[in-house]
């Protein structure tokens, strides 16, 4: 048995055993019933156990390339125990939980999983490894199972046949086969063996010896000891007295909204931060690393493996692991990340387990649209988090009612009395406005100008810069590569008196800039506010002229509606010259009890809860298969305009040579968001590459202007919402 090894240094049993003891202390952290305790230990001491086969032994010595799979061979052996201790306990026999998770502690649950395998050649020292385990268990009040030479004497039929076919069997289990039957389990109880077990393994290969690296030490005192540098403000010593309930907290923007969350967060094990928008998150991912430490906090989007790999010296991929799937202590995530795990995405088991054992903060939850909320409502009816905090400036009450009660938290009114903005409302288009934010540039104003699309936004910029010769100007948009676009984001943040900028919705969310003018096209009354936001941000300067354009373009129409750009102009008319934060709250919120009692609005919202609860249902514990396309047209967190990365056909020298390199993970710096209707209608734009597992355009990029589109009509810039297909699949 001392030639039985796991890992090329560790013995086989030396792994169980860490396993099995890391998976007991993981266990302690949460509130776990007896039966799911001794499914959670007996799938950690036999999850490896297949490996006790020749070829596995070979493999591991480096002697053959490919060996059986360790997690198929040792389903028959959990089963077989599993059904023993079922019988003693008086558990449903068909209560399989340990052995769907052994199964597929490599693999996600499908239809076809390890279909078509022979059966295993284990090792002589088979009986040996079994006993020893046997050991293990006892150790762990695991002992109600056959003596281990009892066990192993009605287990040997069963080794001389293929444990794949067992899997499509229907003598196993009546009615069903045994991979119906594991579909069908309780997803909960799945998720939770699947998830401890999961982690266990990941931390003892790893060479972790105890689970330090997922549950959060002595949160109050950081936090305390963050705050500390300032006094507390009425609103944020509430929060931190409401640390055992579920809140609902409105402040408005710069007044210690995060500060408040963090302090009702107080000793937590573990936080889950969610945002809109992977530059949200990025930007509160630093910010939380700075006030918990970089070892206790993960980043979880599409783009966190490239962040991490560009932002770190040491290899990420433990980052990356523990991260992806919430096991940090403290995650900050995009809320796409959450609900896919809600679509069963890969790894939902240990997101929906870990984020039920989780404190959860939905910030800046007014950014998001009814199918993204009707997906958020029925997630945290599903699977309720320890507690729940919703947080925003702009908290209506008719958004306030759809969520679990919870205690209201507002800011102090003192706060809300600000006043940083002066209104202009001009009876004109935008485009007739670039003298007037030139006038102010040249007076050294910093000027922010906001499209509602991007053609508009590229044209403006032209513009300026040709026609008009100001060179101290800045186009952003959801159409820049993302290295371009990480790089003028950067540029914008500190811009120079004088500076024009000049960009879509994606400052609605995206960014914390603070300029001196605003002049932007109609839109949405909480647009407006976002996009105010921008300008004057700290209440350090006297009121920022504000310059709206009532005019809107066909393609304004569009994008909004016209229903909802009217009633915005309306609630604009009613508001002060110089209107209060409380004053632009208010306006919100009236725009938000119109738009929800629509009839449209409803319907998005329910279609985005009963795609929870179909996919849920279709799938059981299965993991989504992708391939299905009636299955991939549901998993989306949005809806209105899917994008898909792609790859301008004039950085093909520099991806090349990234390749020659072997830094192929810098190719993220190379893609570019299109709708992906775009593909479909100008296919001759988007050649086959076959070199590159990106899609390849033709389509013109220009540095300053970005990605031209192949049709002269202007389109909308909802990219910013991240609804990239590629981010939420990953």
């Amino acid at each position: 048995m001392d030639k039985l090894l796991a890992k090329p240094d560790v013995l086989l049993i030396d792994h169980l055993r860490d396993v099995l003891r890391l998976g007991s202390d993981i266990s302690n952290y949460f509130n776990l019933d007896q039966r799911i305790l001794m499914k959670i230990a007996l799938s950690c001491a036999l999850h490896d156990i297949g490996k006790a086969t020749v070829d596995f032994q070979q493999h591991i010595r480096g002697k053959r390339n490919k060996a059986y799979p360790h997690a198929l061979a040792s389903m028959p052996f959990v089963l077989v125990a599993e059904i023993c201790l079922n019988r003693s306990y008086g558990w449903n026999t068909n209560d399989l939980i340990a052995t769907s998770a052994v199964l597929t502690h490599h693999s996600p649950l499908s239809p076809r999983l390890y279909m078509g395998y022979g059966k295993p050649n284990f090792h002589p020292d088979l009986d040996k490894i079994i006993e020893a385990t046997w050991g293990l268990l006892y150790q762990f009040k695991v002992d109600k199972l056959p003596q281990s030479n009892n066990f192993m004497d009605s287990i040997r039929s069963l080794l001389d046949n293929s444990p794949a076919s067992m899997l499509d069997d229907t003598q196993i289990s009546i009615g069903s086969t045994l991979r119906g039957l594991f579909q069908s389990l309780p997803t909960r109880d799945f998720a939770q063996v699947k998830s401890v077990l999961h982690l266990a393994d990941w931390l003892a290969s790893a060479g972790k010896h105890d689970t330090s690296i997922l549950f959060l030490n002595s949160g109050k005192q950081i936090v305390k000891s963050h705050t500390s540098k300032f006094p507390l403000r009425n609103f944020q010593l509430q929060a931190e007295c409401s640390c055992d309930e579920n809140i609902q907290l409105r402040a408005p923007t710069g007044t210690g909204k995060t500060e408040a969350l963090l302090l009702w967060a107080n000793d937590t094990d573990r936080l889950i931060y969610l945002l809109p928008t992977q530059a949200t998150v990025n930007a509160m991912w630093r910010r939380m690393r700075r006030i918990y430490g970089n070892d206790n906090v993960a980043l979880a989007h599409g783009r966190a493996s490239y962040m991490l790999r560009n932002e770190s010296d040491e290899d990420p991929l433990e980052e990356r692991l523990f991260g992806s799937v919430f096991a940090k202590p403290v995650t900050v995530a995009t809320l796409d990340q959450y609900l896919i795990s809600h679509l069963n995405g890969r790894h939902w088991e240990e997101r929906r387990c870990l984020a039920k054992q989780s404190k959860i903060v939905l910030d800046e939850i007014h950014a998001y649209e009814p199918y993204t909320l009707g997906l958020l409502l029925k997630a945290l009816e599903t699977d309720p988090p320890a507690c729940l905090a919703i947080a925003s400036a702009t908290l209506p009450p008719s958004l306030l009612e759809l969520f679990p009660e919870g205690t209201l938290i507002e800011a102090e009114h003192n706060l809300w009395r600000r006043t940083r903005h002066r209104l202009h409302l001009e009876d004109n288009l935008l485009q007739n406005f670039l003298e007037r934010a030139l006038s102010f540039a040249i007076s050294g104003k910093r000027v922010l100008i906001v499209a509602n699309t991007i053609r508009e936004a590229q044209m403006l910029y032209q513009t300026l810069k040709n026609e008009l010769n100001w060179d101290e100007c800045y186009l952003l948009h959801a159409r820049f590569t993302f290295q371009d676009r990480q790089n003028r984001e950067e540029k914008v943040k500190d811009p120079k008196p004088g500076t024009i900028f000049i960009a879509t919705q994606i400052v609605e969310v995206s960014l914390d800039i603070s300029y001196d003018v605003l002049l932007t096209e109609i839109a949405p009354i909480d647009a407006l506010v976002q996009r105010m936001g921008r300008v004057n941000r700290f209440d350090d300067q006297p009121p920022a002229p504000v310059m709206i354009c009532c005019r809107y373009s066909e393609n304004s129409r569009h994008v909004y509606g016209k229903e909802i750009l009217d009633y915005s102009l309306e609630i604009l008319r009613d508001l002060p010259e110089l209107p209060t934060d409380y004053d632009l709250a208010s306006a919100t919120e009236r725009l938000y009890a119109y738009i929800m009692a629509l009839d449209s609005w409803k319907r998005e919202f329910n279609e985005g809860a009963q795609t929870v609860e179909e996919i849920q249902k279709a799938l059981g514990c299965y993991t989504i298969d992708l391939s299905d396309e009636s299955m991939r047209s549901k998993f989306t967190t949005r809806r209105g305009q899917i994008s898909i990365d792609v790859i301008p056909k004039t950085f093909l020298p520099d991806v090349y040579g990234l390749y020659e390199r072997g830094e192929t993970w810098r190719i993220v710096e190379y893609l570019t968001p299109i709708p992906i209707w775009w593909i479909n209608r100008f296919p001759e734009e988007f050649p086959p590459c076959k070199d590159i597992r990106y899609l390849i355009t033709n389509l013109r990029y220009d540095n300053e202007i970005g990605l031209l589109p192949p049709y002269l009509e202007e389109d909308q810039d909802d990219t910013h919402k991240d609804q990239d297909l590629s981010n939420i699949i990953k």
